[in-house]
């Protein structure tokens, strides 16, 4: 199974983008913002930098198996409980 890029819910300054990128390709989080600074700020990069990441923004999706990830993940980990005794513990011991 071919896995995706996902923005990273755990590894995030702003976005999360560079942290999923990391991720996806097994580096150091901390190691890819420091390269994309260095080379967004050499003269004449910096907007086309910006505009790289909000490009990226925009295609890479937010990671949906983490919870606050996407809208669908709260339901899927939920487990549903039955045969379940409910009591007051101040009252019902």
């Amino acid at each position: 199974m071919m896995t995706k890029i996902y923005r990273s819910q755990s590894d995030r300054l702003l976005t999360g983008l560079l942290g999923g990128i990391a991720e996806y390709f097994h580096i150091n989080s901390q190691l890819l913002r420091i390269i994309f600074v260095v080379l967004s700020i050499i003269p004449g990069h910096l907007i086309g930098g910006l505009l790289l990441y909000v490009i990226c923004l925009v295609i890479v999706p937010a990671n949906p198996n983490v919870y606050g990830g996407g809208h669908t993940t709260y339901k899927q980990n939920r487990r549903n409980l039955t045969d379940v005794d409910e009591f007051n513990d101040k009252n019902d011991k």
